[in-house]
């Protein structure tokens, strides 16, 4: 019977196209491919369960029936699911009762339509494969910045080729005034991966906030690193952007790490989104602060909380509402001339100060604060002091947060160190803890060699109670010797001998030398009537050497005159 050649010319290229193209692990082609078949054979034979295995056998898909071996007598027979006893003896001599007896299928039965309907069950699996793997590459990536080549363009939506994927940017996430044409390397955030019937969709983004703010991680190196942070940002595409940032290194600044050297660093970002105007300032922890910060370039005089004097529309459960969450709308006081700038065009500068915040702020000028009649300082102070409190509580929150931390870790630790097998049990351990306390034994002088060892039950027995001897007084240090030379042991009549701790120095060759000659010197016996025996030539070389002396001493000088000293030595 035939079956499907695993060498021929159409089935390899296929298999090819399906790796290269489209990504698909062959592996899992295979097995599709078998399960298109069973479901294909099922459905020519119209018996859903029928079983039917699919094998690899020398470079050829074959098909086999499986039919289970029954009674002959079985009222429950179906030729589709089973086969008699007496048939299936007729095939195999040995068969007998729930023995299955496979029948090969030709693939020429199958028909046309059949095999048709197999290929399509394929490429939906092959569709629902990609679909997934599309999905679960991506899911991971969102907000990640990525470069593509763009393919089609459109009125609403831009289509780029991304890594094993088209990703879709469309009209609400492009920058404002931006053209495109095809072929061209862009730079977008992944801003959403989703799945559906369709397939999986990666919409692409350029107008969004997170876009501005990978650029610059990209740009600044301290930024990457984590040195400088960016606290908050808001963006109004093609219009302008705020930045707030922050370091906790002093000796970092971080607006001048974002700008770069003569603005180099900004400037690439600016760029890269068309000329959009960026504004970089440091976050602030004061919520004040903050306001004015965002503000910029308008000058704030003065902020504070809004209340129903200033905001009407207020009620006194919206008041205990922002008060629970600490999110209390503000209002912000600017010179007359200064409230169109503070607005900004369009109120984008507002609006962005809102975002950026997550503040609800209400712009005022001088002249409509002295109409309210409010004392504005008196108003300041509170607001400074609530700041005050606020992070007061921010701070207790977070010591309490990294106590309930630690505790947690230290319970995780101690259920892993319970549940860690020591080899020992509680009972183990309190024995070998009863065995130790028996067996200690206090000795305070060490014993004679001689005694004869005593048991260690006996002792504990017997030394129940041990009482300590009370310690002997120290002796008194003895007197340091003084310093006695070997030349001085032989004056010595008393011939004592005694022995002189000298500290020791660094030896040297003449050291040695006078050591080896004084340890002569005393192993020989030392007599008083010794005299050493000289030769007359000897004799008169040393009277004359002694005459030269005497002749030479500053005795005989006539230069020195003694009666000058006289006086001086009668008196002492």
């Amino acid at each position: 019977m035939s079956g499907i050649n695993l060498k021929n010319k159409n089935f390899v290229e296929g298999m090819r196209l399906f790796e290269e193209d489209r990504k698909v692990d062959p592996e899992f082609v295979m097995e599709t491919l078998k399960e298109a078949i069973v479901k294909t054979y099922q459905k020519h034979i119209d018996a859903p369960e029928a079983n039917v295995r699919v094998a690899i056998e020398k470079n050829e898909l074959k098909v086999y029936h499986q039919l289970k071996v029954v009674d002959d007598e079985s009222e429950s027979f179906d030729e589709t699911l089973d086969i008699l006893l007496a048939d299936a003896k007729l095939e195999n001599p040995e068969a007998k009762i729930d023995d299955v007896i496979e029948h090969e299928v030709d693939f020429k039965e199958i028909g046309r339509t059949s095999i048709n309907v197999a290929k399509q069950m394929l490429k939906q699996r092959i569709k629902e494969f990609e679909k997934q793997r599309v999905y679960d590459e991506y899911k991971d990536k969102e907000f990640e910045l990525i470069s593509g080549i763009i393919k089609t363009v459109e009125d609403k939506f831009v289509l780029i080729d991304i890594k094993n994927t088209i990703g879709i940017l469309l009209k609400s996430e492009q920058i404002p005034g931006e053209q495109y044409r095809e072929g061209q390397t862009i730079k977008c955030i992944i801003k959403e991966v989703s799945k559906n019937s369709k397939g999986s969709q990666v919409v692409l983004s350029r107008g969004d906030a997170m876009f501005v703010k990978r650029l610059f991680e990209k740009e600044v190196p301290e930024i990457a690193q984590g040195t400088v942070e960016i606290k908050a940002i808001a963006r109004d595409a093609g219009e302008r952007t705020k930045m707030a940032v922050y370091t906790k290194n002093e000796d970092v600044d971080p607006i001048g790490a974002c700008i770069g050297p003569r603005g180099s660093r900004v400037q690439a970002v600016i760029g890269e989104v068309k000329g959009e105007k960026i504004d970089v300032f440091e976050w602030n922890e004061d919520i004040g602060e903050l306001v004015k910060n965002a503000l910029a370039p308008a000058e704030v005089l003065a902020c504070f909380y809004a209340n129903k004097q200033t905001t009407p529309e207020l009620t006194d459960e919206d008041i205990e509402k922002y008060n629970k969450y600490n999110n209390m709308p503000l209002v912000v006081v600017v010179d007359d001339e200064k409230l169109s700038v503070a607005i900004g065009k369009k109120g984008k500068n507002a609006k962005l100060a809102v975002k950026l915040t997550n503040r609800k702020i209400d712009i005022k000028t001088q002249s409509e604060i002295d109409e309210l009649g409010l004392d504005v300082d008196t108003l300041v102070e509170e607001f400074k002091a609530d700041q005050v409190r606020i992070a007061k509580e921010k701070e207790m929150k977070k010591f309490q947060e990294l106590q309930e931390e630690a505790a947690k870790r230290k319970a995780e630790f101690d259920e892993q160190l319970a549940k860690a097998d020591t080899g020992f049990d509680e009972t183990t351990i309190e024995e070998m803890d009863e065995q130790v306390q028996e067996e200690i034994v206090v000795v305070e002088d060490k014993p004679n060699e001689e005694e004869a060892p005593v048991k260690v039950e006996e002792k504990v027995e017997e030394e129940v109670v041990v009482e300590k001897k009370p310690k002997e007084p120290k002796k008194p240090l003895a007197p340091k010797p003084e310093y006695k030379s070997k030349f001085e042991d032989f004056a010595d009549s008393s011939k004592k001998e005694e022995k002189v701790e000298v500290k020791k120095k660094r030896k040297n060759k003449d050291d040695e030398d006078r050591r080896v000659r004084a340890e002569d010197l005393e192993k020989k016996e030392y007599d008083e009537n010794f005299k050493p025996v000289y030769s007359e030539e000897e004799l008169e070389e040393i009277e004359a050497q002694e005459a030269e002396e005497e002749e030479n001493s500053w005795i005989n000088d006539d230069d020195i005159d003694f009666d000058e000293y006289e006086d001086y030595y009668e008196d002492k």
